[in-house]
């Protein structure tokens, strides 16, 4: 087996530091555990408690990292599930008390895939103790570079905990920190092997930058379940984010709600139909919620001419009778809603028969559902106006659902909020007349005197 050298430098925001920052390192396929909200013990006996449902069953194999006191750290296997969002290990020793900093976990998916040894020698003969302390911003490791890695970060001063998956195919070394959520852009990597010091991206008047802790916590002071200063517990956190991912999943199918559509390009498969289109899809996509629009690209030499294509509903594609059909130029698509995977029909079928130098594609236009909220810890970007709509919006979900009468100005506010929102995502449809009113044997329709003539 031949070593690589593993080194990291991570950047934080002028005037942070990342404190008693960790760094573990496994074999692929971890995943990322819940939020955790507590971590108590009795003896030997750990029990933890998550803000989300864990999905996890007994005997599946974690790995803590980031906890004070340091004890609680290591790869343990799960003893007991207490019910969805609560369950135990038994800890490598004793120790009754509670965690100060709670950190993360991720789930060893498999028998194979267990924490890594990496080494301190390019010999490979030292192998380091995990999870591996970084400091001064700074750690490194050789390893097996026929073997792929993922490595968790957390700990610290970290607001959130951060898996980097496959490390050697990351484009290099370097890793930027912002004061709110680990940045992917590979423009923030710089060359491997060296270490270099990178200042932080500003971009403003970009939206808002919260959490959605941030928005329920907001929208729970407006209805008084919560004061200032003091935080929600583990039950109003978990009501707060069912209530905002189903206000978001209802804005989903309202389009003066999206504030944008997504056009979309995917490869024409020759005969194929349907195409299945969503997560795993033959068009590897969120599944829409409407495709509003398509054409078709054929490449002719080195010029892409673009083709309009017509959408139509299972009425009109229903009519159509000889639906194997093939040509060069495909010119309708219907689709077929289907849940969690839809499908789209063309009409007629695709059949690269010598007028495209490559292989046509299609590019869809369409209505893609908000994010739902699994990491109510990680940051949300949503253009300006968005904030205010949500939290005001949210407040009156919660308070229906915790039977509280609200002020008729929360009311007013959370109506106005989505009206200011409605106003700018409207989308200004172009004038279409009817071909038939154009011309009539050479005599045009007047539409003051309703009736044809010169």
């Amino acid at each position: 087996m031949a070593s690589q050298l593993f080194e990291l430098t991570l950047i934080p925001p002028q005037g942070s530091t990342l404190g008693n920052a960790f760094a573990e390192v496994f074999l692929v396929n971890t995943t990322v555990g819940a939020n955790i909200y507590t971590i108590t013990s009795i003896e030997n006996v750990v029990t933890v408690t998550t803000l989300n449902y864990h999905g996890l069953s007994a005997g599946a194999s974690i790995s803590l990292i980031g906890v004070t006191p340091f004890l609680y750290n290591g790869t343990y296997a799960v003893a007991s599930i207490v019910d969805s969002t609560t369950f135990t290990f038994n800890l490598n020793g004793t120790y009754t008390g509670s965690a100060i900093n709670v950190g993360s976990y991720v789930v060893i998916n498999g028998s194979t895939n267990t924490v890594a040894t990496v080494y301190s020698d390019s010999a490979l003969t030292q192998p380091l103790v995990q999870p591996i302390a970084i400091v001064d911003n700074y750690f490194n490791f050789y390893a097996d570079n026929s073997i792929d890695y993922d490595i968790l970060l957390g700990g610290g001063n970290l607001t959130n905990s951060q898996l980097i998956q496959n490390i050697w195919a990351l484009p290099s070394s370097i890793w930027q920190l912002d004061p709110n959520v680990w940045k992917t852009d590979p423009n923030l990597w710089d060359t491997p092997g060296t270490v270099t010091t990178v200042t932080t991206n500003v971009t403003n008047n970009v939206g808002q930058l919260y959490t959605g802790y941030d928005i329920i916590r907001a929208a729970m002071r407006l209805i008084q379940v919560s004061a200032v200063d003091v935080d929600l517990t583990a039950s109003e956190l978990k009501d707060g984010l069912e209530s905002l991912n189903r206000m978001l999943d209802s804005w989903s199918l309202d389009e003066l709600m999206l504030y944008e559509v997504k056009r979309e390009t995917f490869p024409l498969i020759a005969s194929q139909n349907p195409y299945t289109i969503g997560l795993g899809g033959i068009w590897n996509t969120i599944r829409p919620s409407k495709i509003v629009g398509a054409y078709l690209t054929l490449t002719n030499g080195s010029i892409p001419v673009d083709y309009p294509m017509q959408v139509i509903n299972y009425d009109d594609y229903n009519d159509i009778r000889l639906k194997t059909l093939q040509t060069n130029f495909p010119g309708y698509l219907y689709y077929q809603p289907s849940f969690p995977i839809a499908e789209c029909y063309i009409y007629p079928l695709y059949a690269n028969n010598g007028a495209s130098t490559a292989p046509g594609t299609i590019t869809l236009t369409s209505w893609k559902p908000f994010s739902m909220i699994v990491d109510p810890s990680a940051p949300i970007q949503l253009p300006p106006g968005y904030w205010e709509a949500i939290v005001f919006n949210l407040s009156t979900r919660i308070a229906e659902e915790y039977q509280f009468d609200i002020r008729p100005t929360t009311v007013q506010l959370a109506t106005a909020a989505l009206i200011r929102l409605k106003r700018m995502n409207q989308r200004t449809n172009t004038l279409q007349t009817d071909v038939c009113l154009m011309n009539t044997s050479q005599m045009r329709y007047n539409i003051y005197s309703d009736g044809y003539g010169r």
